[in-house]
């Protein structure tokens, strides 16, 4: 019997669903190019975040993404605009999801375009 073709394109991944459960904060921001050679353009950020809580639940209990690191890349945002978060202090979530997909040999790797926004604190004193 041949391998059947085509499957792959009937998966389904939820970021929002994968990232329920989870914070996030900001690790770095660095500039993400698109294109080649001559043609390498500026198109936003790529900025890593750290998982510092993972209350998710997954099929197997013993499973867990504590501490891992994600990057989502964000359209049109310059590096700059994210110089004010603390690393591994500010938390973040990722909203206006562009696209995630999930890739790799093992299907563990993520690809992310979105938005990344400061979670905003009652701490904040009052102006």
């Amino acid at each position: 019997m041949s391998p059947l073709k085509g499957l792959s394109s009937f998966l389904f991944f939820s970021l929002e669903d994968f990232l329920a459960g989870k914070r996030l904060v900001f690790v770095k921001a660095s500039p993400w190019h698109e294109g080649e050679g001559s043609n390498l353009t500026l198109a936003g950020s790529k900025v890593v975040v750290q998982i510092v809580a993972d209350d998710t639940k997954y099929p197997k209990e013993d499973i867990s993404n504590f501490g891992e690191q994600l990057i989502i890349k964000t359209r049109g945002v310059a590096p700059a605009a994210y110089a004010k978060l603390r690393p591994l202090n500010t938390e973040v979530i990722i909203s206006d999801i562009e696209r995630a997909s999930v890739y790799g040999d093992f299907k563990n790797q993520l690809s992310v375009i979105g938005v990344v926004k400061v979670v905003e604190t009652n701490n904040e004193p009052k102006k």
